[in-house]
């Protein structure tokens, strides 16, 4: 049986313990003071693979944060499927399980409709740094759309974009005849289903991690994604035609859930994102690099490649236009705001980028 003095010896050391513990808690509960000198962790969720676009952007972050810091604030981060689907994530997202993530508006149009302008075929320029330019400065995103993800717990950084988006199919598509019954795959979002409708496609809305099976046993036809993750998922092993379509960009956004981000004092909210904005501000050049180096490995595959002509995408073009009508429908006044200010802030960035 313990004397006094050991029982009041132990219960210091498991108080201390409970103590030290409870101070080394990563999650934004309250473990950084006041003056930042806490440790922090950030859990950091993205939606694609190890080496990918995204997994790049997060490393990165992850390098200069710990290297500003000293390693005081440290960052774990969760490739595509180790949370579960992008669905989950963008849960988990809300609930606070993860304080960070890339999280596409592609895959958050059921919670969020107004998100769903990103998705809008034909809608941004064909010129890359027309779209950086709008996506880094916009007042639609960084207001009104910005407002929606607030009401949901989330808080947007940056949007950014991946590149344009290509087709695969197992045969050539240059018409909209060509789409007619084809089961094509898009991100599971109501304006992407309706706007291969308008296509004359049989959209398929299944997540990104069963492309590479359901192409391979003829589940599905076709599908749409940047080139680089066509290239990094190896999706010309089972598809014969690559089209360069160019009917939209990959944008995507970096988010934090709002209850995590504001428990952190006011200089280590700024430090964040001020190296949100200088990896985003990289991220241009880098998503550049990596759709030249998927080219190259896609013309040395035995994939056909194929670019459509201005005049045939104008005749997919012309098919999508009621999607944009769809889309104020389904958002009401805000989302009509949303998308006419990004349609005059793209005319006005054109003009400008042009000079």
């Amino acid at each position: 049986m313990l004397n006094k003095t050991r029982l009041i010896f132990v219960l210091f050391v498991g108080l201390m313990a409970i103590v030290s513990i409870g101070c080394s808690d990563s999650g934004g509960d309250g473990d950084a003071d006041a003056s930042g000198e806490g440790s922090i962790t950030i859990k950091f969720a993205h939606e694609e693979g190890q080496g990918d676009v995204q997994d790049l952007y997060v490393n990165k972050f992850k390098d200069l944060i710990e290297e500003e810091t000293d390693g005081r604030i440290t960052v774990d981060v969760y490739t595509a499927g180790t949370l579960g689907g992008n669905d989950d994530m963008f849960t988990q997202l809300q609930t606070g399980a993860i304080d960070f993530a890339i999280s596409s508006p592609g895959f958050t149009g059921d919670v969020i409709p107004e998100t769903q302008v990103m998705a809008i075929p034909f809608l941004f320029s064909d010129n890359l740094e027309v779209n950086k330019k709008v996506l880094d400065e916009s007042e639609a995103l960084y207001g009104t759309l910005a407002d929606k993800y607030k009401e949901k717990g989330i808080t947007p950084f940056k949007f950014w974009l991946e590149g344009f988006m290509y087709w695969t199919a197992n045969q050539p598509i240059k018409t909209p005849e060509d789409m007619d019954g084809l089961k094509m795959r898009g991100m599971p979002t109501p304006l992407i289903m309706e706007s291969y409708k308008q296509f004359g496609a049989d959209p398929q809305g299944i997540d990104s991690g069963e492309i590479y099976t359901m192409l391979q046993t003829g589940g599905i036809d076709g599908q749409e994604n940047p080139l680089f993750y066509i290239y990094s998922s190896k999706f010309y092993e089972v598809q014969d035609y690559l089209i360069d379509s160019k009917h939209h960009i990959y944008t995507t956004a970096t988010l934090a859930n709002s209850d995590f981000l504001n428990s952190l004092d006011e200089a280590d909210q700024e430090l964040i994102r001020d190296t949100i904005q200088e990896v985003n501000d990289w991220s241009f050049s880098m998503q550049k690099e990596e759709q030249e180096k998927a080219m190259k490995g896609v013309k040395e595959s035995d994939i056909n490649i194929i670019e459509l002509t201005e005049e045939q995408r104008a005749a997919f073009k012309e098919l999508s236009m009621p999607v944009r009508e769809t889309y104020i429908e389904e958002g009401g006044e805000d989302a009509e705001e949303i998308l006419k200010t990004i349609e005059k802030e793209i005319e006005e960035a054109e003009k400008e980028v042009g000079e």
